[in-house]
This record gives C-alpha cells, structure tokens and sequence, in this order.
C-alpha cells in the first residue's frame, strides 16, 4: 500500500464547479493538519478534499460542506 502523498483541496463558490485548488505537499507529516483559507469574498463557498497517495492514485471527493461569509 501506497504512502501518503498530498491532500487537494477544492474550493468555489459554484458547487457544480469548484475552480479554486490548493495543494499541501507532504501529506504523511501533515496527516492531523489543519489549513485556513483566507481572503474568501463575501458568498458561500464550498469545499472537498482529495488525498493523493505516493503512487498518483487519489482518493473520491470528501462529501462537500460549505461556509458564508459575510462582511
């Protein structure tokens, strides 16, 4: 079995097409992370995380949440 590699996590603020990514290289020594995304604008964004493992494969889509900002 595969190592953990990375986490991807997809954000926007159209739930059908999440057109923002952030990448966290080094899954394996951040496996209890915590990651804040800042400068949102105010909206609902939504968001799902992906995990990547040392062989390319990446998991399902966590199940999508979401947060409003409001300014």
């Amino acid at each position: 079995m595969a190592e953990l590699d990375k986490y991807i996590i997809r954000y926007g603020t159209n739930a059908g097409a999440l057109d923002k990514e952030i990448i966290i290289a080094d899954a394996q020594k951040d496996a209890h992370m915590v990651y804040v995304v800042r400068d949102l604008d105010a909206g609902v964004w939504y968001f799902t995380i992906l995990v990547q493992d040392s062989g390319g494969l990446l998991s399902a889509p966590s199940e999508m949440v979401s947060k409003e900002i409001e300014f």
